[in-house]
């Protein structure tokens, strides 16, 4: 009898994978989602392996103080970056993803990539500029920390060049170029900031990982606009031949609600930092940024499966194909939601241990972390909303929904941090500002477009029980 049992046994797992193997060779954007999501998946995983690294090394060397410096150096050149791109980095995304494969399609996005560059190098100048004369008012009179002076300064340097990355990035994931983008992306500029701050060279002064910083962006843009400029010089033809489909106008109207989004977005998501520094003092902002980098491995397989589908997105909505595009959602809802709940329940359970790597002040971050984590779970259980409205043409209503969110957490941050210490204070705002931003998104999605972007738990319990 065992022996019977065991046979079929045998022949019910051969039977589900012969079934799996069909399903993927029948489904090609399914296949293209996992291979994608994989190859993706391995690359961040990697990336945030250094970034952690880094984090750990800095915070070994100069204390939480330092790692508030280089926290909120990275995070006020990202927002600005962001607002130097003029939000050309979600743009190119989207129209490199809607007329790559279409006829005369190396054509139509070699003026695009031209468009998009001319507008974002003068504007991105003007802030770096701005940023350099101001330094020291923003450095004193917001952040009450005379340290960030220099710090500012080396980051206007680099500014417009870490703008033009961010595109350069975006422009070649829209390319589906995943392996390259995710690189750049993920792991070339934290790699080259690891390999400077372990030289003996970077042992002494806690700006030193903002002068690794600086260096890493700059490098990691020369690898990205090498990169282009050799795909882009596989075109040969005359720019005044070809075929114009998105004028400047086009670009301009698409891109500026999609800049405001990005920048109230990456403000919902990484504000707090400049929140604490404001009302409470550098060292809480080193815990406050361990633990909202640590909160961010639930979302990690979000960010992964956003990555692969936002231009697959693009593709099969301006076709009009919106049962390929349901699967598609429905697949990545899946693997989205089951990976980010394990993770969660995991990091719960040993919070306090990883906090304690970073030293023993960081283990009082543990219940800010918690709260984070479950701010993040919210996040996954909705599913790739921002990228589903940018990439489908409903960025206004993505900036509206981005724009409220950022103003409800802001409030919450001048009322919370003051009254239950920074660090607590501004994981639970960021908590109450995420949660109104999905559910505000998903519902939005589903009314307008019939579509539905959450995960269902109760479809994936009917499917295995059935």
């Amino acid at each position: 009898m065992l022996r019977l049992s065991t046979i079929r046994m045998d022949k019910t797992k051969v039977n589900m994978i012969e079934k799996l193997k069909k399903k993927l060779g029948d489904d090609k954007n399914l296949n293209e989602l996992l291979t994608g999501s994989a190859v993706t998946f391995v690359i961040k995983i990697f990336g945030m392996g250094i970034g952690y690294i880094v984090v750990l090394v800095i915070s070994r060397m100069f204390g939480s103080e330092g790692v508030g410096i280089y926290s909120m150096t990275l995070n006020l050149l990202m927002l600005l970056a962001i607002l130097g791109s003029m939000g050309m980095n979600v743009a190119v995304l989207r129209y490199v993803g809607q007329y790559a494969k279409s006829n005369n399609g190396l054509n139509t996005i070699k003026i695009i990539y031209k468009y998009i560059i001319g507008f974002s190098i003068p504007f991105s100048i003007i802030i770096a500029l701005l940023l350099f004369l101001f330094s020291h008012e923003i450095s004193v009179n917001i952040f009450g920390n005379k340290s960030y002076i220099p710090a500012m300064k080396m980051g206007a340097i680099v500014l417009p060049f870490l703008s033009l990355n961010l595109i350069g990035i975006e422009f070649i994931r829209g390319l589906k170029k995943l392996r390259i983008s995710e690189f750049l992306r993920s792991i070339s500029r934290q790699l080259v900031v690891l390999i400077l701050i372990a030289l003996p060279l970077f042992n002494y002064d806690k700006l030193n990982g903002v002068i690794a910083l600086v260096i890493g962006i700059f490098c990691t843009f020369l690898m990205t606009e090498s990169y282009i400029l050799k795909y882009l010089r596989v075109d040969k033809s005359d720019d005044e031949d070809m075929k114009i489909i998105v004028t400047r106008y086009d670009l301009f109207k698409t891109s500026i609600p999609m800049m405001i989004t990005t920048i109230s977005y990456y403000f919902l998501a990484n504000s707090g930092g400049l929140f604490i520094e404001s009302l409470s003092s550098t060292s809480e902002v080193g815990i406050f940024n361990v633990c909202l980098q640590l909160s961010m491995l639930i979302s990690l397989i979000l960010n992964v499966v956003n990555t692969v589908s936002a231009p697959k997105f693009a593709e099969l909505f301006w076709k009009g194909e919106k049962v390929e595009l349901q699967k598609v959602i429905d697949n990545s809802n899946k693997i989205i939601f089951v990976v980010s709940i394990i993770t969660s329940i995991l990091m719960i359970v040993f919070c306090k241990f990883i906090l304690s790597l970073y030293g023993k002040e960081f283990i009082n971050g543990a219940l800010s972390l918690i709260i984070l984590i479950a701010g993040q779970l919210i996040n996954a259980w909705a599913g790739s909303t921002g990228t589903f409205l940018n990439m489908c043409g409903y960025q206004v209503q993505l900036r509206n929904i981005t724009v409220i969110s950022s103003v409800v957490t802001a409030t919450l941050f001048f009322i919370l941090i003051p009254a239950l210490g920074g660090v607590l204070g501004a994981s639970i705002a960021i908590f109450f500002g995420q949660t109104l931003y999905n559910l505000s998104s998903t519902f939005y999605i589903l009314n307008k477009s019939g579509l539905r972007t959450f995960f269902n738990p109760i479809g994936l319990l009917k499917k295995i029980y059935s």
